[in-house]
């Protein structure tokens, strides 16, 4: 049997197989250093106590979700700024509205890596578009609808 059976099958288990959150599930386990690599051993390691009892969310869009708390402040704007253009938006529209003179719409071109790294976003073909729509959606209904009216 080898090393990493026991691991992949809580994973597969807590993300039900689905790759796209297998790798996120992953990805959080290193950040937090639940998975590691051990010098001594020259491989990766985990601490199986916190695998175990490892939290996860309802669903990918859920997980994706919980990572919001970590964005940078100037990122999160951004964000907001891409869920009132819906679930896809023309690249060429994201420029327009960063070289604008309307200091609250500048650097979110700046912030389109970031949010695709994450998983939030994917840049393809000239469209920017969220991963899944429940996320854009949680993002537009997760600020005032005050600022909202603002950004329309």
């Amino acid at each position: 049997r080898r090393i990493v059976s026991e691991l992949g099958d809580v994973v597969h288990k807590k993300t039900s197989g689905h790759i796209l959150y297998a790798v996120k599930l992953l990805n959080s386990m290193v950040r937090d250093s639940t998975i590691y690599f051990d010098l001594k051993l020259c491989r990766f390691d985990w601490r199986w106590d916190k695998v175990c009892t490892l939290k996860t969310a309802d669903g990918v869009a859920d997980f994706i979700v919980s990572t919001f708390s970590k964005l940078e402040p100037e990122v999160l704007h951004s964000l907001r700024i891409l869920s009132c253009l819906g679930f896809q938006c023309d690249f060429d529209v994201i420029e327009l509205l960063d070289s604008s003179s309307v200091e609250s719409f500048q650097g979110i071109s700046s912030a389109l890596q970031h949010l695709a790294d994450v998983g939030i976003i994917e840049i393809a073909g000239g469209l920017v578009e969220f991963t899944h729509d429940l996320i854009q959606q949680h993002v537009y209904e997760g600020f005032e609808q005050e600022q909202r009216k603002k950004l329309h």
